[in-house]
């Protein structure tokens, strides 16, 4: 049996609706990391000077040229940082917080949850609500709005909002893509936000029985447990991801036995 309130941010949820094998994983102690990645390390990069930036009181107060001394050398950092920052001073005056911690305990079906996040930004908005802005460093592709109000780490993000604001109202998600200069807003409906959170049932009664399932697919390709770790690929240690044979040929287990008591 898991221990609770399960301790969920944005970011496991959509691990664990991938995959919950992927997500019990890399809850170990012992959990397989790997080396940073250069993706890894400019977003680290952007983001330590963004929250700089905020900290510091904003364009009137920290300098672009002084910004882009931390990310001197990274042709894709001093783009993005450049593109912020220009944002920024169009923006400051709206801006509410950065880098804000949120946590919020919600049932979900019996199931006792913790969801826990940090907020990029925070917005006042022109009709007396809320906006959370959420950065993004990598390629894309870039979202719709429809596909942002059936994101289910966006639907917790929207949870965290509405719960710490709650005289704020609308509550809208952003995300900024930094590296294409794009923004993508979505304001979920009642309606939308309970039908997301309906389809996080099934895997949050799992892990308080103690189960998770393996769920193979294209997310295999680049998972760091897929051939240290995980069962369904254990016998199978020299495979490519082209491989995979839903009916369990080539040495790996059948689908029957992807459920597992932890």
């Amino acid at each position: 049996m898991t221990t609770q309130p399960i301790p969920l941010t944005p970011q496991e949820v959509s691990i664990l609706m991938e995959c919950p094998l992927h997500y019990h994983f890399a809850k170990q102690p012992t959990s397989l990391t790997g080396p940073a990645t250069a993706q890894a390390e400019i977003d680290a990069l952007v983001r330590d000077t963004v929250q700089q930036l905020h900290a510091a009181g904003g364009p009137a107060r920290f300098s672009l040229a002084d910004c882009l001394v931390r990310v001197a050398g990274y042709p894709s950092a001093v783009q993005m940082v450049e593109q912020y920052y220009r944002r920024l001073e169009r923006d400051w005056r709206q801006m509410m917080a950065g880098n804000e911690a949120m946590s919020l305990k919600i049932s979900l079906t019996g199931v006792s949850l913790r969801l826990n996040a940090i907020i990029d930004r925070l917005d006042r908005t022109s009709d007396g609500g809320i906006m959370a802005v959420l950065l993004r460093t990598e390629d894309g592709p870039v979202p719709t709005a429809d596909d942002l109000r059936r994101n289910l780490a966006v639907t917790i993000y929207h949870a965290l909002v509405a719960a710490t604001y709650p005289l704020k109202r609308p509550v809208r998600i952003q995300e900024l893509w930094l590296r294409s200069n794009q923004e993508i807003t979505a304001e979920l409906s009642e309606d939308e936000y309970r039908d997301n959170l309906s389809r996080l049932r099934l895997p949050v009664r799992a892990l308080a029985r103690g189960e998770v399932m393996a769920r193979p697919g294209l997310h295999c390709d680049v998972c760091p447990f897929k051939y240290r770790g995980c069962p369904v690929y254990a016998n199978d240690p020299d495979a490519t991801p082209d491989d995979f044979d839903p009916k369990g040929s080539d040495g790996k287990i059948p689908p029957r036995q992807w459920i597992f008591k932890i």
